[in-house]
């Protein structure tokens, strides 16, 4: 009974390394030649000029701008607001999107 419990435990323990033997093994020869696709995806930057709809999606470096930190910059008009694009300073609608001035070369 002693040598059957023996066997019985070295067998258990060695068959669990017999089975992760192949999923440890270099990988197969037709694995080593499959091609990998990797997808960019283009963004298209944008100059926005005065009358246009402005699209923050098509912005470089889109952001809010408080005019106050600015020289020579005034307060916008009621329902209008400041953006960047770029280097641009763009006075935008709030509500229509529509770009009422473009001051360029605001940002260095």
């Amino acid at each position: 009974m002693k040598t059957f419990t023996t066997a019985l435990l070295s067998a258990a323990l060695l068959v669990p390394s017999l089975a992760a033997a192949p999923a440890m093994a270099a990988p197969r020869h037709e694995d080593r030649h499959v091609q990998k696709t990797v997808v960019t995806k283009k963004v298209t930057y944008k100059t926005f000029r005065k009358g246009e709809k402005f699209d923050r999606r098509y912005a470089r470096n889109y952001q809010t701008v408080d005019y106050r930190k600015y020289r020579n910059v005034k307060a916008p008009p009621r329902g209008y607001h400041y953006v960047r694009s770029g280097n641009d300073l763009l006075l935008v609608g709030i509500t229509s999107g529509v770009i009422a001035a473009v001051t360029s070369g605001m940002f260095r």
